[in-house]
């Protein structure tokens, strides 16, 4: 029974979450602000995002290393973009789901786990960002028609093989950020039994 109760979250593990993805939030806009101002930096802010918020995401996985905390930060991300247009929640809310797979399947206290369950959350906020806009156009610039001008020439970049090269910088950029969060956090990961 003590392990069940170790396991769940707890109102610290919430407000150390929402704290944290409170951060993450404002270092997307910090630097999305600037990146974000041109079609080409805002397919590539997510990337840019990514090695900051790998050391986010590494200490809140050392923190709150229970079942719940991929789902819980992913799904609160995906519904802050609901603001935007609605299948990239949806998108993001998907990623967080498989995030949980990965976080409860494999061995939490893994970096390799960590590094896996940030990446997908950060994949599925990239492609929540742009599979809309490739497969439904019309759509999503009919829900942003202040931004249709700037959301039609991310389209002609990203609709093609530049997703592609988009996507696989992000990824590495993941993997950069993670290993970085590990570098800086190695007291909190050694105190964490991480490996």
């Amino acid at each position: 029974m003590a392990k069940l109760t170790k396991d769940k979250l707890n109102v610290r593990d919430y407000i150390t979450t929402a704290i944290l993805t409170v951060l993450i939030y404002v270092v997307f806009f910090v630097m999305g602000m600037p990146l974000g101002s041109t079609p080409i930096g805002w397919i590539f802010t997510l990337a840019a995002c990514a090695i900051p918020w790998g050391i986010i995401f590494m200490l809140l996985f050392t923190k709150v290393n229970k079942k719940g905390t991929a789902l819980l930060v992913g799904c609160v991300l995906g519904l802050l973009q609901a603001m935007n247009f609605w299948a990239v929640a949806l998108i993001m809310v998907v990623a967080a789901l498989i995030s949980e797979v990965v976080w409860r399947k494999l061995d939490r206290k893994k970096f390799s786990t960590m590094l896996l369950s940030y990446s997908i959350i950060v994949v599925g906020w990239f492609c929540g960002a742009f599979v809309p806009l490739i497969f439904l156009k019309d759509l999503y610039l009919k829900a942003l028609p202040a931004y249709y001008d700037f959301y039609s020439s991310v389209f002609d970049v990203i609709a093609g093989p530049f997703f592609f090269v988009a996507l696989v910088v992000t990824i590495v950029a993941c993997v950069i950020g993670a290993f970085l969060g590990k570098a800086l956090l190695k007291k909190h990961f050694e105190r964490a039994g991480v490996v």
